[in-house]
């Protein structure tokens, strides 16, 4: 049984991580492997009859995912959909005060019928109207494909998108006629959602601070729009994140309730009024599944209610449930509801931590209770450096002693008095509020704290790591071999496992690189280009977003900077201070040191506030110590009429090759640089200008600067139709190579002397069917 459970886990596992789908064929090999079984019965052939099994269930998800998606030719159409609204509204105020409201959206109608197909929408809705689940509405959308930015090591949003069904996405036009709201809610299917909704509504008028809110609202409803980055990267560096997630503790809590509620009932029922002792078990069971319907199912507690399941489903057989089979089954239910769940960080963190507390189990019998949960919390603590390595770029390194002070807080005290607070709200009694503030009165206390502590004394708490699957795996094994009792040799061997998670990701050299690597990241519609060598790196801006909240700064530059072992800059250039290229700038200077900052488009004499640095001007030069020069072609001293004309133009020379990144410059100021610079100009890679809007790129610029490749920083469908065709037809007519962020993800370049350039995609590099 359990090889054929193995055999199901491994092959679905494995379909996620296929680049593309093989023809429907194949699935009679599938299939043909998995009746080997019936002709044979052996561990063996149950494992190949599981992996053939599980490899069909993966590849029909996979089969229907693809067959939904919104089809090209329907990408940025004006499209009418009727449906429901299927998850909990997002709620968010973006940048100037415009309300946000992200949810999904079950498709019932779509017009024009040619483009129907999508059935599951993630869209955002800027308006006035109230979005509340289960209610029917008519909205005009564009819609397109799922998407999410491929930068080396870090987080694709693609992944979710596909992990939870998503067929497209897109916003909602308020066109006078529609959005229109057709029907409120009725039945049980939206209930859950509407009173997550209503508790969560509750518990944000109550006038707590704002993250005491968010922390209520995530871990009694499972409402995570509240949390700001800043609060969750808090929760990273102590490593008690977890606690914001409704997981196995939550349910098994509440099953212990149920447990204890069935057994009350079982003592007041007359003797012989039920045959044995099913009362309580089947209680907390269904206890346990209705506070996961009104958590959302995350993947956690689809987790902790299938193994609920199957000790209660062993008990009321008489048969004794075996916790490592019972997660195994798990496991499989899970990857059948969502065959892609595997994909995510989610499910290997998941099951990986019980799975690691099962086996510490094993080592610890004879113990006392309290060095039994002090070793087990610490084995833990060490088992995160390498998966936090491996997923988030880093560890707490105070994790032990967060989770002992904050895991009790949490689930002994906060959880409990949230929980019981909604029960009461929903039953209509007052006393709600009181335990809601009691539950928020310790959160007032530690919060505060921790940030100050946090903002003092981080680098003490977090230690930033790298680290790939095999490296990580390396580093988990080398913690289970080191809770094996007695002085096992296993243990020498541990430790040398565990050093290359621990080194730094690239050692320190006095001496200077030949090599130059250029890296344009994705960072959707905006710049961020990186050039480093040795020890010595440049940043050419930081990408868009919203300076005071989420930016490209903190989810793709420094991440990026950080997996690549960067721990200064050299030179930062903001080429100018349009929020697409200059959002995460404040982010980027905070977390490192700058040597040389350089910007443009700020002057004294107009107003605006002086950054600590220099506005960049032409002639300005400067070299490193591997032979790597950069010069500034513009602007002068002047202020030009137009932001995007005083873009910091910057070249860059490598050995014989020359770099161009223009900024946002237009076809004037294109027109001047050519007329004064000349053949200096030229350059054999070019960042197209304004992110290859019909406004740059002129003919006289191209003709001077002759680029044998051409790099597109734009995004995917974005709304100002970057790149534009006359701008394409321009550079196709020079036979110029083109290359675009949006299609291919970050783009990587090394040069080296003697070689010809290489260039690597990231997302053709790591391509997935469902990307």
């Amino acid at each position: 049984m359990r090889s054929w459970m193995i055999g199901m886990v491994l092959g679905i596992v494995s379909v996620g991580y296929w680049p593309v789908l093989p023809p429907w064929q194949a699935v009679i090999l599938f299939v043909g492997a998995a009746l080997v079984i019936v002709f044979r019965q052996s561990p063996l052939t149950a494992l190949v009859a599981g992996i053939g099994l599980g490899c069909v269930a993966g590849f029909l998800h996979g089969t229907s995912l693809l067959h939904s998606r919104i089809t090209p030719d329907c990408v940025g159409l004006p499209l009418t959909v009727s449906g429901t609204v299927s998850s909990l509204p997002r709620e968010s105020l973006l940048r100037g005060g415009v309300p946000r409201q992200r949810f999904g959206f079950n498709v019932a109608d779509l017009k024009p019928t040619h483009c129907a197909g999508p059935v599951n929408l993630q869209l955002s809705y800027y308006g006035e109207h109230r979005i509340l689940p289960g209610d029917i509405w008519q909205f005009e959308v564009r819609l397109k494909r799922p998407w999410g930015l491929a930068n080396p090591g870090l987080y694709n949003m693609q992944e979710w998108f596909a992990r939870n069904s998503i067929d497209a996405v897109g916003s909602v036009r308020d066109s006078g006629r529609v959005p229109r709201l057709i029907q409120h809610a009725e039945g049980v299917d939206a209930l859950p959602d509407r009173l997550r909704q209503r508790i969560s509504a509750q518990i944000d008028q109550l006038g707590l601070a704002p993250d005491v809110t968010a922390v209520l609202q995530a871990v009694s409803v499972a409402d995570g729009s509240g949390i700001a980055s800043s609060l969750w990267f808090l929760f990273q560096q102590f490593g008690i994140n977890h606690l914001l997630v409704i997981s196995g503790l939550h349910v098994g809590m509440v099953a212990a309730v149920g447990y204890f509620l069935g057994g009350v009932c079982l003592r007041l029922l007359p003797p012989g009024a039920l045959r044995g002792s099913w009362l309580p078990s089947v209680v907390a069971l269904c206890l346990a599944c209705l506070y996961g319907a009104l958590a959302g199912l995350s993947l956690p507690v689809q987790r902790a209610l299938c193994m609920l399941a199957c000790f209660v489903c062993a008990s009321l057989a008489g048969r004794k449930s075996v916790a490592a089979s019972s997660l195994l089954l798990a496991a499989v239910c899970v990857l059948l509801i969502n065959p892609l769940a595997a994909v995510g960080s989610g499910f290997w963190l998941s099951f990986g931590a019980v799975a690691a507390l099962l086996w510490f189990a094993q080592w610890q019998r004879g113990l006392g209770s309290f060095w039994r949960v002090l070793r087990a919390q610490g084995a833990m603590s060490l088992i995160m450096l390498p998966l936090g390595a491996l997923f988030f770029g880093g560890g707490s390194l105070v994790s032990v002693l967060a989770n002992l002070l904050m895991i009790p807080l949490v689930g002994w005290l906060v959880v409990p008095l949230t929980l019981l607070a909604a029960v009461c709200y929903l039953c209509g009694w007052e006393i709600a509020a009181t335990l809601w503030r009691l539950a928020a009165w310790p959160l007032d206390f530690l919060l505060p704290l921790a940030r100050e502590l946090g903002e003092d004394r981080g680098a003490w708490l977090y230690m930033s790591l790298s680290a790939d699957p095999a490296l990580a795996i390396l580093g988990v094994l080398s913690v289970l071999l080191c809770v094996l009792p007695g002085r096992s040799p296993l243990k020498v061997l541990a430790l040398v496992m565990a050093l290359p998670v621990l080194l730094p990701v690239q050692l320190p050299s006095g001496a200077p690189s030949l090599s130059t690597r250029v890296t344009v990241l994705d960072v959707g519609q905006g710049t961020a280009v990186v050039v480093r060598s040795g020890r010595y790196a440049l940043l050419y801006d930081t990408g868009g977003g919203d300076p005071d909240g989420v930016n490209m700064g903190t989810l793709a530059v420094l991440p990026f900077l950080q997996r690549q072992g960067i721990t200064a800059l050299d030179t930062l250039v903001i080429s100018h201070p349009d929020l697409d290229h200059s959002a995460g700038t404040a982010a980027v200077r905070n977390s490192l040191p700058v040597s040389r900052f350089r910007y443009g488009g700020i002057r004294a004499d107009n107003g605006e506030e002086m950054p600590a640095g220099r506005p960049c001007v032409a002639g300005e030069a400067w070299r490193w110590p591997g032979g790597q020069t950069f010069q500034f072609l513009s602007p002068a001293q002047e202020l030009p009429p137009r932001s995007n004309d005083s873009s910091c133009v910057l070249q860059v020379q490598v050995g014989k090759y020359r770099i161009l990144l223009p900024g946002d410059i237009e076809a004037g100021r294109e027109k001047m640089l050519a007329r004064y610079w000349g053949s200096q100009l030229a350059s054999d890679w070019l960042a197209a200008a304004h992110h290859g809007s019909k406004t740059s790129s002129s003919t006289p610029f191209l003709k001077r600067v002759q680029p044998q490749v051409v790099v597109i920083s734009s995004g995917y469908a974005n709304r100002f139709g970057h790149p534009h065709p006359d701008v394409i037809e321009r550079y196709l007519n020079r036979d110029t190579v083109i290359l675009s962020t949006a299609s291919s993800g970050a783009l990587d370049f090394t040069i080296e002397p003697g070689k010809e350039i290489q260039i690597t995609a990231h997302r053709q590099a790591l391509r997935r069917y469902w990307m």
